[in-house]
């Protein structure tokens, strides 16, 4: 597999050095053939193991997971490189218009947050990081923004309710509001 170190300098601007390590644990986990590639049979085991279910067909006649790789495959190989990964999540994280394909980011987003691999993000694990971030107070307001989408009240974030934060499904206040929790999950994916 080619390294994370690796990537234009443009690229390093974009993603700190944590961050890029983060993003290759993750691409790791999703590539279980050790190929240095994801494919779709990796993607619906990953979602599968999440609990969600992709459509088996789309109005474009793919399956979910198919049109979630074709978004992002540049070589059109069917299958996610390590590039094609990396460049997927920092247009991802730069895109102001909404117009980027989103799924596979928040994909490697909740992968991201969810350090231990269980398939939720919790509470404690939350807190802890907003806590040396930014204090008691401010981890207090974050936290209690991002967990009161807690549908089943379990203290913690499974994937599916990840998606409605994401997706702006649960949240009041708009695009600000939507921004601040946006900032929130990201900020525990640093840590």
């Amino acid at each position: 597999m080619k390294s994370a170190r690796r990537g234009g300098d443009e690229d390093m601007e974009v993603l700190d050095r944590m961050e890029l390590d983060s993003l290759q644990k993750v691409f790791e986990r999703l590539d279980r053939k050790n190929d240095g590639k994801v494919d779709k049979d990796e993607v619906t085991q990953q979602f599968e193991e999440l609990g969600y279910r992709p459509r088996k067909i789309t109005d474009y006649g793919n399956s979910e997971v198919e049109d979630i790789i074709w978004e992002v495959d540049e070589d059109c190989d069917g299958a996610i490189d390590w590039d094609n990964f990396v460049q997927m999540y920092i247009r991802c994280r730069r895109d102001r218009t909404g117009s980027e394909p989103k799924r596979l980011f928040n994909l490697v987003e909740f992968m991201i947050h969810d350090k231990d691999g269980s398939g939720s993000v919790n509470e404690d694990e939350c807190m802890e990081i907003l806590y040396h971030r930014y204090g008691k107070e401010a981890m207090q307001k974050m936290t209690d923004d991002i967990f009161k989408h807690d549908k089943d009240g379990d203290s913690v974030i499974s994937f599916q309710e990840f998606l409605d934060i994401v997706s702006g499904n649960k949240l009041s206040g708009g695009a600000e509001k939507q921004s601040y929790v946006n900032s929130a999950m990201r900020t525990i994916a640093k840590a």
